[in-house]
């Protein structure tokens, strides 16, 4: 694996263009046939001047019934294989088998991923870390000293760049779950700035790392640069960040903005009670401007509102006006 220029500020990881199944049934001419196909065609459409991004989606189309020939027939990766453990045999046993699969391939940073994600999900937070520090380790070395964090991009649309992007996503979590806000914040930032299009979402999590290390005037910075966001924390952000820097005038107009934009969360925050709505489930994500979402927001940032003396008094300023 290396990291490569693909044309502009943009870059990728390179092993294949696209991650072909493995498939034993296929033939390797095929497969090997397939691959420069794609090779080729990329490579004619960047020297055209064309968007990686845009390139990408359509080799997905062009070439998705010959990528995807047999697929079910695949074994499974490593990461199936801990999840499936894990619903067989409990925990243990699945950190087992990644801890297992870690020493079986110990320069691969995926193997750690699979490791720090299996941890974190059950709790145990601080071996997740270490997991994943070592995955950004391994992962760091493959960029060259050409590859500048304030230029260069990791667009999402490339498929071999998503791993490498979870990880940091990944990252970021975990230093925040261990209280390490500052680290978690450089990460954080470092994602946003490889990959701003931000398909991830970490923007949303930066704004409550923001809020812990009292970095009030970054949070107005990037509610900024996501002017129109219908994430909760990005609409209401200049609000919360602007009572916290005693600017009430200035907390009431972006009020405004952010109750047009998801009144529910609005309604939400000037509730006296806070229980939670009948039927609503997470498991598959949230309806953004629901009351799921207002909810859940609530259940995040709701401290912030409570206790800072200036969002109490926008939020009985806004109850009083309901009322008239």
């Amino acid at each position: 694996m290396k990291l490569i220029h693909v044309g502009q500020d943009e870059w990728m990881f390179e092993e294949s263009i696209i991650e072909f199944p493995k498939n034993k049934s296929a033939n390797a001419n095929e497969s090997s046939h397939l691959k420069n196909k794609v090779k080729d065609f990329v490579d004619a459409e960047i020297k055209a001047g064309r968007d990686i991004d845009d390139i990408m989606n359509e080799v997905m189309t062009k070439f998705q019934d010959e990528i995807m020939q047999d697929f079910d027939d695949q074994p499974p990766t490593s990461f199936q294989v801990i999840q499936m453990t894990l619903a067989r045999d409990g925990y243990e046993v699945a950190r087992d088998i990644a801890q297992f699969l870690v020493l079986e391939s110990i320069n691969d940073p995926d193997a750690y991923f699979n490791l720090a994600f299996l941890c974190e999900e059950h709790g145990d937070s601080f071996l997740a870390l270490l997991s994943s520090r070592e995955c950004m380790r391994l992962y760091l070395e493959y960029f060259p000293k050409k590859f500048n964090w304030q230029k260069s991009k990791l667009p999402w649309g490339i498929m071999e760049n998503r791993p490498f992007l979870r990880a940091l996503f990944q990252s970021t979590n975990l230093y925040a779950d261990n209280g390490s806000y500052k680290l978690a914040c450089e990460q954080g930032e470092k994602l946003l700035q490889v990959c701003p299009n931000d398909n991830l979402g970490i923007r949303e999590r930066l704004v409550e790392l923001y809020m812990l290390t009292e970095q009030y005037q970054k949070i107005i910075q990037i509610c900024d640069d996501y002017p129109e966001d219908m994430l909760a924390n990005i609409a209401f952000g200049k609000v919360l960040a602007y009572c916290y820097q005693d600017k009430l005038d200035k907390a009431e107009k972006e009020w405004v903005i952010a109750q047009a934009n998801l009144p529910e969360v609005a309604h939400e925050i000037l509730k006296k009670r806070h229980p939670r709505p009948r039927g609503i489930d997470n498991s598959y994500g949230i309806e953004i401007g629901g009351k799921d979402q207002a909810y859940f927001y609530w259940q995040d940032m709701g401290e912030w509102w409570e206790g800072n003396a200036t969002a109490q008094a926008l939020i009985e300023k806004k109850r009083a006006e309901k009322k008239k």
